[in-house]
């Protein structure tokens, strides 16, 4: 078995044919021979809530495929506030942006929920896209949209007010939880302050705009817990933005 400085691991792994979780995954398209590689190397591994999978300077031993819980991909800035530039859930991919380095740089991996990740040691994932032409194309595309969220992440700070800011997070994390589609109520693992590292706003700011967003019957909630988001309202907000 590969070997980890962390998390609880275990080899029963369900092959990547069967598993539901490719649906959401850059493994959708990929054929059966990628698919059976993968599988033949992965491990699955346990984090609990507030761990890190990874830390800056950490050595880059493997890319994560999350199957279950949510992550959040951190950056510090040179004041040493933290500034949240990705969260992944379900299907999402973390550490394929280090691929091709000896050391984590620039950005930690901590587990916001109980998370469950398939992992593929490094050296045996750069074997298997060396004779998967569709996992290399998919992992480009992966990089390709990371540096587009990123980009339009920076736009958005520089250019959108507060409320703007907030109602894309409402809108990711009903996303993340697939509110969109179930229209369930569901308990998110975020903090207010981590909504404010997400969008570069404060603690403070976040509460107060829930409230009004709240006031103003955009959305029902108690909490953590999340039970009405408008997101017609909230979409239509930071398109005018």
């Amino acid at each position: 078995m590969f070997k980890r400085p962390d998390g609880n691991l275990t080899n029963l792994c369900e092959s990547c044919l069967t598993c539901k979780v490719r649906q959401f995954s850059i493994l959708k398209p990929c054929g059966d021979a990628t698919l059976n590689a993968i599988s033949r190397h992965k491990t699955k591994v346990f984090f609990k809530k507030g761990e890190f999978i990874f830390q800056v300077g950490d050595p880059f031993l493997c890319v994560h495929f999350i199957k279950s819980g949510v992550v959040k991909l951190e950056r510090i800035s040179s004041s040493g506030r933290p500034f949240i530039v990705k969260i992944g859930g379900r299907g999402g991919i973390i550490g394929h942006r280090e691929r091709t380095n000896q050391y984590i740089r620039n950005y930690s991996a901590t587990a916001l929920s109980d998370v469950v990740t398939c992992f593929i040691p490094a050296e045996s994932l750069n074997e298997i896209i060396l004779n998967s032409s569709d996992l290399e194309s998919q992992i480009m595309e992966e990089h390709l949209r990371d540096l587009t969220m990123l980009e339009q992440k920076s736009v958005d700070l520089a250019y959108k007010n507060v409320r703007e800011k907030i109602a894309d997070a409402i809108l990711l994390i009903a996303d993340i939880y697939n509110y969109p589609k179930t229209r369930k109520s569901f308990t998110i693992d975020f903090s207010r302050q981590d909504i404010a590292n997400l969008t570069g706003t404060t603690k403070e700011q976040v509460s107060a705009t829930l409230k009004e967003f709240a006031r103003e019957g955009i959305l029902k909630y108690s909490g953590k817990w999340f039970y009405f988001i408008d997101l017609v309202a909230l979409g239509r907000m930071t398109e005018d933005a």
